[in-house]
């Protein structure tokens, strides 16, 4: 088990670093394990029941997302500060703010991407319900853009629950929206996702996958998009609370083996993912470090001990 006595959600990033192959520190990593620390610095170390902090990792584990949240005071001075200290753009800062007093949100974070290629990216993020058209405001002008808003406005679609950015030194900026797919049922969420993967122009998640979450029948669907002035980037579709066989059909039928994500959970005492996302990313977003295509995810919640 993990000793979080002593700090709270940073006592716990650390075990879950601890508990990634990729980060045991053979040296290749270097650049990386010091990015994640002068991020990690940026968190609360004391015990704070309102901090907490999601993984996102793909089943080899070779590319992770790490996410922040907590109240807007606890977390503010050392996420900006963190933005300065990797070099973040003064515009960039500017619009976090901006969008920051249209938004107020009481609940606020930050991420950091990576990759065993060396991918190393980080932005903001809010956590909170936004009216769709305040939140399109972080995302910068272009074709993606005006397809969203009319696609969620035709689709009924008034709230999202998540708008964060990246803080990169070059553009393009990515903007992701995440918002809850309408319907009551199972069926009417699912083909509200397919609407929006024709509509974005993605391709749709493989027959073999599909099939897999249509007898799995999850309810709660959830769609993140990502955009930027060039394009459409990533599109994901997140489905809550995956039990083990259905991790482990998906895993399989994406050519991966689950174990190194069981040991993952077993290691940091997690019963299970929050969500498992099939998302796709645009070619020529990848930039040489990130997967293009298809890729499964698995979030993880860690909580203040």
């Amino acid at each position: 088990g993990i000793n979080a006595e002593y700090g709270g959600i940073r006592a716990q990033l650390e075990a879950a670093k601890g508990a990634i192959p990729f980060l045991g520190g053979d040296g290749e990593q270097e650049r990386i394990l010091e990015f994640w620390q002068i991020w990690s610095e940026s968190i609360p170390a004391q015990k704070d029941p309102d901090v907490y902090a999601t993984i996102v990792a793909t089943p080899a584990m070779n590319q992770l997302s790490w996410r922040v949240f907590g109240p807007q005071h606890a977390l503010i001075q050392e996420m900006v500060d963190f933005f300065w200290n990797v070099g973040a753009p003064e515009t960039e800062i500017d619009r976090l703010n901006s969008i920051g007093s249209i938004i107020n949100p009481l609940i606020i974070g930050s991420w950091i991407d990576m990759s065993t290629k060396g991918g190393m990216d980080g932005g903001w993020v809010f956590p909170v319900d936004v009216a769709i058209a305040d939140a399109l405001q972080a995302c910068d002008e272009g074709s993606p853009l005006a397809s969203l808003r009319d696609w969620t406005s035709r689709n009924h679609i008034s709230t999202c629950i998540t708008v964060g950015r990246d803080m990169g030194a070059s553009p393009p900026r990515q903007t992701e929206i995440r918002f809850n797919l309408p319907g009551a049922t199972f069926e009417e969420q699912w083909s509200h996702a397919m609407s929006a993967y024709s509509e974005f122009t993605f391709p749709l998640p493989s027959s073999e996958l599909a099939s897999i979450i249509q007898n799995w029948k999850p309810l709660g669907l959830v769609m993140s998009v990502i955009t930027s002035s060039e394009g459409f980037v990533r599109i994901g579709l997140l489905m809550p609370k995956p039990e083990k066989t259905v991790m482990t059909r998906l895993c399989e039928a994406s050519g991966h083996n689950p174990d190194t994500l069981v040991n993952f959970q077993n290691k940091l005492a997690i019963s299970r993912p929050e969500f498992v996302e099939f998302q796709h990313l645009m070619d020529s977003f990848g930039y040489g470090v990130y997967n293009e295509g298809f890729n499964l995810a698995f979030h993880y919640q860690l909580i203040s001990q």
